[in-house]
């Protein structure tokens, strides 16, 4: 899949956030790529309630985002939340569909939301929509988003996003075969 060529990769969505973590995991693995970022549906709920629907969003995001640009690889990002017995948690996944639809993902960070971030999401809102409340300003999804907030810009969206999609690609571009 690698090679001196640029890949195209269609990125399926145009958060600021998630094109600056595909850039970073591109770069960890030496590769240059095209990157296009198109709109395209993730299939579920825009506030993701659980890790699975997390990860079918950020498939779905993966290949509709090839199928519309022909790119060589597609790549979804999706973040969400899931109840759990210590609390509502972040969740995120990336998702690379690749080959003959063929499809890799790799998860990210855990971490526990405050109650009354939580709280708002049990009402209907958004996690996006509850931040940028809770931290009294607009767009908090497009930069350091919930992680950054809440940890103090210690891990950010893009490098949480970024982690999740470099273990998507290890597993799409064959890195286990070849240790």
């Amino acid at each position: 899949m690698r090679n001196e060529a640029t890949m195209r990769v269609a990125l399926g969505s145009q958060n600021r956030a998630k094109r600056d973590a595909v850039e970073r995991a591109l770069d960890a693995f030496g590769v240059r790529g095209e990157i296009e970022c198109v709109n395209v549906p993730s299939g579920v709920r825009a506030q993701p309630l659980s890790d699975e629907e997390t990860r079918r969003g950020a498939v779905e995001r993966a290949k509709r985002a090839r199928r519309e640009t022909g790119a060589h690889v597609g790549v979804g990002l999706e973040g969400g939340v899931e109840e759990t017995e210590h609390g509502m948690m972040l969740v995120n996944w990336a998702a690379v569909a690749y080959g003959d639809d063929e499809v890799a993902v790799g998860g990210g960070l855990r971490m526990m939301l405050p109650d009354e971030i939580a709280q708002g999401i049990r009402a209907g809102l958004e996690l996006g929509d509850v931040m940028d409340a809770w931290m009294g300003m607009t767009g908090l999804r497009h930069g350091d988003g919930a992680i950054g907030v809440l940890t103090g810009g210690r891990i950010t969206r893009s490098g949480m996003f970024r982690d999740a999609l470099i273990c998507a690609l290890a597993a799409a571009f064959g890195e286990a075969r070849r240790a």
